[in-house]
């Protein structure tokens, strides 16, 4: 049993519309930190990882512009469903009969 808002929207819509938001804008930083900085100085917790080749510590050879393009599009699409869980209005169901109901004669 949810509580509606005076727009119609109930408050489950309401907090799936801000989880959606919140992993949108997670997505989008996580793409934008793919983007901006370059492979060798990213951080451990984004799957950066360095390989010792000839004595040098090098980059790991790992795909960091596929995975900056699929974070940017995760988020993207998070972020359509968030707006289209506050904004789509499902349709009413059909009217029974637009003829007026004649009562049965006994």
């Amino acid at each position: 049993m949810s509580r509606s808002t005076g727009s119609g929207v109930t408050t489950g819509r309401i907090a799936a519309a801000v989880v959606l938001g919140i992993v949108a804008i997670a997505f989008l930083v996580v793409g934008i930190i793919y983007s901006v900085e370059p492979a060798g100085s990213l951080p451990t917790w984004l799957g950066h990882e360095t390989a010792w080749i000839n004595n040098k510590n090098v980059p790991s050879p790992s795909y960091h512009p596929l995975r900056a393009v699929g974070s940017l599009i995760a988020g993207v699409v998070f972020a359509i469903g968030a707006w289209f869980t506050l904004r789509y209005q499902p349709t009413s169901a059909a009217p029974e009969a637009t003829t007026p109901r004649v009562p049965e004669h006994q």
